[in-house]
């Protein structure tokens, strides 16, 4: 089994949940690939992950478009994702996402109107012919910038060894 984790953060706290979660699987013993989404480009049938996870910041109740990530930019975000988003890596993996075991998850400020990217790109994933082996997880951020709640990267820690446990039962190879 195998794990690629596909991540987009402007402020830094996305990227370093992306990094928790790689954590996790490689605990149990997962190879693990963590990349940023301007740098990764689909798999090909040949690189294939089992498992593939995806994160998100949540802007604006949803994925980011290139607005809000310029307004975020334009904020001081620490722009740790350049260049496109998960919205648009996600236009070109829909083909190869037939029968892939995926897992996705966001950032989002505390609130029951925040939105939720995680379901958005679930939504994507499984109309596309992905299996979602667990339901969207969601890490809480105190603020647009101001950094994750406390215990939030043990919490991604502990979500990433539940993740190769459900993948292994699913079916995963």
């Amino acid at each position: 089994m195998t794990a690629l984790v596909v991540f987009e953060s402007m402020y830094g706290s996305t990227a370093a949940i992306a990094e928790a979660v790689a954590a996790g699987l490689a605990d149990l013993r997962v190879p693990v690939t963590v990349c940023e989404v301007g740098l990764a480009g689909p798999p090909s049938p040949a690189t294939r992950p089992s498992l593939l996870v995806v994160g998100a910041p949540t802007h604006q109740r949803g994925l980011s478009t290139g607005r809000t990530r310029d307004l975020a930019r334009g904020d001081g975000a620490g722009t740790v994702s350049r260049g496109d988003g998960v919205r648009e890596w996600l236009d070109q993996v829909v083909a190869l996402a037939s029968g892939q075991a995926a897992a996705v998850f966001d950032t989002a400020v505390a609130g029951r109107f925040a939105g939720s990217a995680a379901h958005a790109i679930g939504k994507r994933l499984t109309r596309a012919g992905a299996e979602l082996v667990v339901p969207p997880e969601t890490f809480t951020v105190a603020g647009r910038s101001s950094g994750l709640l406390p215990d939030e990267l043990e919490k991604a820690r502990s979500w990433g060894r539940s993740l190769a446990l459900f993948a292994v039962a699913a079916g995963a190879r």
